[in-house]
C-alpha cells in the first residue's frame, strides 16, 4: 500500500560514495540492476570511509532537456552517504547533491508497488531534474511495514 504524507523541508548538502550507472527506466526495471547494485554496495560498505549511517541512497539525475520517458536513459546514483569524501574505492564515484528546499513524500509498503507513489508525484508536481529516494534498511523492502522516503526538488 503506499502513503503519501508531504512534507516541505531545507536539506543540507548530501554528499555520496558509491555506484553511478546511466540507463532507462524500463532496462533498470527490467535488468533489476539498481537492485544487483544496492546489494553489491551493502556488501562493500566497509571499503566507504567516513560513513554517515547506515541507509542507502538513490538519486535519479534525469536529462537537462526535460524531455524524459521510461526509455529515455538517465543517471543513477546508488551510494552510502558520508561526512567528507577522501578516498573513493576502486570502482565507486563520489556525487553531491547541494543543499536546497526539498518536498518528502514517505512511499509505505512493497518497493515493488512505489509506482503507485511516483504517479502520485508525477501528477502532482510534474517533472523535475532529480528525485532522492533513501532506503534505511535494504533488507526490509519488500515487506508491507518498509518506508521509502523520497525528496523532490520543491
Amino acid at each position: 500500500m503506499a502513503a503519501h504524507q508531504v512534507d516541505a523541508m531545507e536539506r543540507e548538502e548530501l554528499k555520496l560514495v558509491g555506484f553511478s550507472i546511466t540507463e532507462s527506466l524500463n532496462h533498470v526495471l527490467e535488468s533489476k540492476i539498481v537492485g544487483a547494485l544496492r546489494e553489491g554496495l551493502q556488501q562493500r560498505m566497509d571499503e566507504i570511509e567516513n560513513p554517515k549511517g547506515t541507509g542507502i541512497y538513490l538519486i535519479q539525475i534525469y536529462p537537462q532537456d526535460g524531455h524524459w520517458t521510461p526509455d529515455v536513459p538517465f543517471q543513477h546514483v546508488i551510494a552510502f552517504e558520508v561526512t567528507s569524501i577522501d578516498k573513493i574505492p576502486y570502482g565507486m564515484i563520489a556525487h553531491t547533491v547541494p543543499s536546497g528546499r526539498f518536498i518528502k513524500i514517505i512511499h509505505k509498503g512493497h518497493e515493488s508497488q512505489i509506482g503507485a507513489t511516483y504517479d502520485f508525484i508525477n501528477h502532482t508536481y510534474g517533472e523535475r531534474p532529480i528525485d532522492i529516494e533513501y532506503w534505511s534498511d535494504i533488507h526490509t523492502l519488500d515487506s508491507e511495514d518498509s518506508q521509502i522516503d523520497i525528496y523532490i526538488p520543491a
